[in-house]
């Protein structure tokens, strides 16, 4: 008989966020009015790694065994739309 996995359950909620995002043109000087980029409205997903009064931090990825996250980013929350926690 095959054995079964282990469930692994993370220590962090697995949340999607949609948030605004500064934006600047790709050639910065001498830009014309027309040029002027608007914010951008992004969607993240990932796990919720920490949380203050001022900001989150949602990591891409979890590595259990090495205690460690990648691609992590802080958002400020006053940049928060909305967020969902879609598991715990």
């Amino acid at each position: 008989m095959a054995k079964r996995a282990k469930k692994f359950i993370t220590p962090y909620p697995l949340v999607w966020i949609e948030w605004v995002d500064s934006c600047e043109p790709a050639d910065n000087s001498e830009v014309e009015e027309y040029d002027i980029p608007e914010p951008q409205i992004l969607y993240q997903v990932g796990h919720l790694i920490k949380t203050t009064d001022e900001y989150i931090s949602v990591a891409g990825c979890y590595k259990p065994k090495c205690g460690t996250f990648d691609y992590v980013i802080t958002i400020p929350r006053l940049s928060i739309r909305k967020m969902r926690t879609l598991t715990r």
